[in-house]
């Protein structure tokens, strides 16, 4: 992440108003008006006391910079000025001049200067102190003195300065020292921040996601690109968030082969490797769903993303495509006894042979018969009830029926599963927002 590009200098412009004269210097109060129409004074600023030295060393330089319009004079006439202070409120007024004549001249270093002397004055007010310890802050900042910057900077946050994507910048400047980790906490303050004024900054979220990654907190990453989907559907997150969530687990390849599922929907696949990630998912006993495998190898052949030439692509498309005409022969024969075998997983099993080749609604017929059946029972006795039932709700979603979908994964009780539904939640929740396709025109 590249440093904010003169982003103190941009600060360091905006100076305090300067005593412009010695009377202005003494602050000698106005006589009240006395009578009926006497109207309330407002609050005085705070009575000063400078010396004579000062005053006097002080006047010709601020009339060289105010009167004269000679901000080079006044800079070469300023050591007069910080040779005389012999007091604090000296040394605060000296501090205005030093920042305004730094500014005529752009000289970031005498700007520093009068910020110091600003610093060093016990009588500058908290506000103009907490204020000039963030532009320091910020000079150290655009100076690459980052830990200069992150000190300055967690001072002046912690004495109330908030705006200037101040928790963005500390959390870069603890990440310029290595310092990830605490990074990602600062990162997530400025999306706080951000959130309380009714933004939305999308680099932060992939900042942070990228930190966290960098600390091999794949989880964390996953997280904050499923924060950034819930503000906007993206193919990009999508494929990210699901990216770094499936590097986050160890997943079954069924529930890899769900995952991967969504990342299609979504039109999240980016990648050689996802594709056989895929595949992988889909034949891992061989090739069980060849209708599924030639569709997913002919959508990335058309993108460009895997090449026919490919000798791994090639050879399973090849064998998918031969496997793929007796499937479909014999499909729709498989329904009856599915249906009619008292065990469920015959017909959970050929609901997925169904949802491989996109024919939903049967799909979704199955799942329901082989869960009617009592708990579906694998050829080694395990419970995959979870398994069918995930995939009717992601039959239903595929349908459009998203509230019986969302009933079905909010019984989804098993770890890996549960985590995986969240993102087919976020998935209903985007199609249940889309605007409504447009209706076909009515002929007259």
């Amino acid at each position: 992440m590249k440093s904010v590009s003169k982003f103190a200098l941009t600060l360091s412009l905006l100076a305090l108003p300067l005593a412009a004269s010695h009377a202005a210097v003494e602050e000698k109060p106005a006589k009240e008006k006395k009578g009926k129409d006497k109207k309330e004074a407002a609050p005085a600023a705070p009575k000063r006391n400078y010396s004579k030295p000062f005053i006097a060393a002080y006047t010709p330089v601020v009339d060289l910079l105010n009167k004269q319009k000679n901000p080079a004079g006044a800079k070469t006439e300023f050591p007069k000025v910080v040779a005389a202070i012999a007091n604090d409120d000296d040394r605060y007024e000296a501090g205005i001049l030093a920042i305004n004549i730094g500014a005529g001249v752009k000289d970031l270093a005498l700007q520093e200067q009068g910020i110091d002397l600003l610093l060093a004055s016990a009588t500058t007010p908290a506000n103009i102190k907490t204020e000039y310890t963030f532009r320091k802050g910020a000079i150290a900042y655009d100076g690459k003195n980052f830990v200069n910057a992150e000190k300055l900077m967690l001072e002046a946050y912690n004495m109330g300065h908030r705006g200037n994507n101040i928790e963005f910048l500390i959390s870069n400047a603890q990440s310029q020292q290595n310092r990830d980790a605490e990074a990602m906490t600062w990162l997530g303050k400025a999306i706080e921040a951000d959130k309380a004024a009714g933004k939305v900054n999308k680099a932060y979220f992939v900042r942070a996601a990228n930190l966290a990654a960098k600390t091999k907190n794949y989880a964390g990453a996953a997280n904050w690109y499923k924060q950034l989907l819930a503000t906007e559907n993206n193919p990009d997150y999508w494929h990210d968030a699901l990216a770094f969530f499936d590097r986050s687990l160890t997943l079954s390849p069924e529930e890899e082969l769900d995952v991967m599922r969504l990342m299609r929907v979504t039109n999240g696949l980016r990648f050689q490797q996802e594709y056989a990630q895929y595949l992988d998912s889909l034949s891992y006993i061989g090739v069980r769903y060849p209708a599924e495998a030639v569709s997913v190898l002919e959508e990335g052949f058309a993108k460009g993303v895997i090449s026919r030439n490919n000798v791994t692509f090639s050879e399973k498309y090849t064998e998918a495509k031969a496997r793929l005409t007796e499937d479909t022969a014999t499909l729709a024969g498989t329904v009856a006894p599915a249906k009619a075998s008292p065990k469920g997983m015959l017909a959970s099993l050929t609901g997925d042979s169904f949802f491989s080749h996109k024919k939903y609604d049967t799909a979704k017929e199955l799942y329901e018969s082989a869960i009617s059946k009592g708990p579906v029972l694998d050829k080694d006795g395990k419970d995959q009830t979870e398994r069918t039932r995930f995939r009717l709700a992601m039959s239903k979603v595929m349908l459009g029926d998203y509230p019986g979908a969302k009933a079905d994964f909010a019984l989804i009780t098993g770890a890996n599963r549960k985590a995986i539904a969240e993102y087919w939640l976020m998935y209903i929740d985007q199609l249940s927002k889309a605007p409504a396709a447009p209706a076909a025109p009515t002929a007259t």
